[in-house]
């Protein structure tokens, strides 16, 4: 006859196994009667102090738990994490250098909120260059009911973006004036006008976007996720099943829901294929308008002469100076007017990363306070620190673009994000582990 009081109850289980408690547990409740010490209250459920005892584990965090079989941390790394690092392995990064493709990643994984606004005022950045190549058109007299007006304006604006891109926005305003005087030119329709048009489609053509490969992945993080939240939801405890495990697991991945956006926002915009190529058919596309206007001075593009008098910022200074979508560290210290982007603007795009990172954080912590036993618990404790890492990695962001330079800036927040990705890893691997679900 077992004895149904905590001071006397001699069950033991060989620390804590799903497989051992879980029959232990049925036999006690089949057995003893309700009022015990052993049961919390008018429940069923065994108290800490019992489960304390018949596992043998004491009250210290690090040690009194049992970690997980090593086969069940690998299964739930792959039904729950690998998604969504195929998700982030679809994010664009221009190619300029290991160290700088390598920050694209850290960065999106270890300041989102500062990924995520540099993204829309990307974006922002892009509609303001159409937005004057449409006023441009109208101002060479090419009406908005004309054949040729979505062209023309298409392939102006991607000639605009792509020297905001190069690290040249400055130009943009010469570029605007030059193509009202090449319109008045004799040779504009037999010469000029194809020199736009070949160089505007080589720049589109370099520029590359992933829709289907960013949907399909999309589809595996975001319908996987769905489905499993439904089928562990639904799902009834046994020694192999233990679905209040199953569901943190779902919402700790809630936590990355914000990547979706953002991963969908980087391969609208797009990146470049290889660094050298908008140099290449920028300065190409000044060289061929100089000559066709028969001017002096004109010199045939390459490499080089664009390495020889700097045309182009490359490697760390282009990613700093417009090169990369998801990291734009001038745009508190000097933002080009040109755009029209105010700083109201730049808090409404701050505004709507954080709700953004704000949603998911809110999910996850939504789900697992619904996870068995109900309410705040320690299974918040690491969604909570991922969000305050995301949190002070932004306000550090804040303050290197205010008070670093080129080099000092790239670096710093280079050792920063990986900093906080690092974290993001560790703190996914101790949950995994398996000390946030101890009794």
């Amino acid at each position: 006859m077992i004895d149904c009081s905590i001071s006397t109850i001699s069950n033991r289980t060989n620390g804590f196994s799903f497989g051992q408690f879980i029959p232990l547990y049925k036999y006690l409740d089949e057995t003893c009667l309700p009022g015990s010490d052993i049961f919390f209250g008018d429940t069923r459920m065994l108290t800490d102090a019992t489960c304390r005892k018949i596992t043998g584990l004491g009250s210290n965090i690090w040690s009194a738990w049992t970690p997980y079989p090593i086969e069940d941390i690998w299964t739930r790394i792959v039904t729950w994490k690998l998604p969504l690092f195929q998700l982030v392995g679809q994010f664009p990064r221009s190619p300029f250098g290991l160290s700088v493709e390598v920050g694209t990643y850290l960065h999106v994984m270890g300041d989102p909120l500062d990924s995520i606004t540099s993204l829309l005022l990307s974006l922002a950045m892009c509609g303001s260059r159409v937005k004057r190549a449409k006023e441009l058109c109208e101002a060479a007299g090419i009406k908005p009911s004309a054949a040729e007006y979505p062209r023309t304006w298409r392939r102006l604006a991607i000639i605009m973006v792509s020297y905001d891109d190069c690290g040249k926005s400055e130009k943009v305003r010469e570029i605007r004036w030059e193509y009202l005087e090449n319109r008045r030119h004799p040779r504009f329709e037999t010469d000029l006008r194809h020199v736009y048009e070949e160089s505007a489609d080589c720049l589109a053509a370099d520029r590359q976007t992933k829709s289907l490969p960013v949907a399909l992945a999309e589809v595996f993080f975001i319908g996987g996720w769905v489905i499993a939240l439904i089928k562990a939801a639904a799902s009834e405890p046994n020694p192999t099943n233990w679905p209040n495990v199953e569901v943190h697991s779902v919402a700790f991945s809630g936590l990355y829901l914000w990547v979706a956006s953002a991963v969908v926002v980087a391969s609208v915009i797009g990146s470049s294929q290889t660094e050298a190529s908008i140099p290449r058919l920028l300065q190409g596309f000044e060289y061929h308008l100089t000559e066709a206007r028969a001017r002096h001075g004109a010199r045939r593009p390459s490499q080089d002469h664009r390495n020889e008098v700097g045309w182009c910022e490359t490697g760390q200074n282009r990613a700093i100076y417009g090169g990369l979508s998801s990291w734009r560290p001038t745009k508190w210290t000097n933002r080009s007017k040109d755009f029209g982007i105010s700083t109201l603007m730049m808090a409404g795009f701050v505004g709507a990363a954080m709700i953004m990172v704000g949603a998911s954080y809110l999910a996850a912590i939504v789900l697992s306070y619904n996870v068995p036993p109900r309410g705040p618990n320690c299974r918040h404790i690491p969604e909570t620190m991922m969000f305050v890492f995301w949190l002070i990695s932004f306000a550090l962001e804040y303050l290197f673009e205010r008070w670093l330079k080129d080099g000092w800036l790239f670096w710093s927040v280079f050792a920063k994000d990986l900093v906080c990705a690092l974290g993001n890893v560790g703190i996914v691997a101790i949950t995994q582990w398996g000390i946030m679900n101890r009794w």
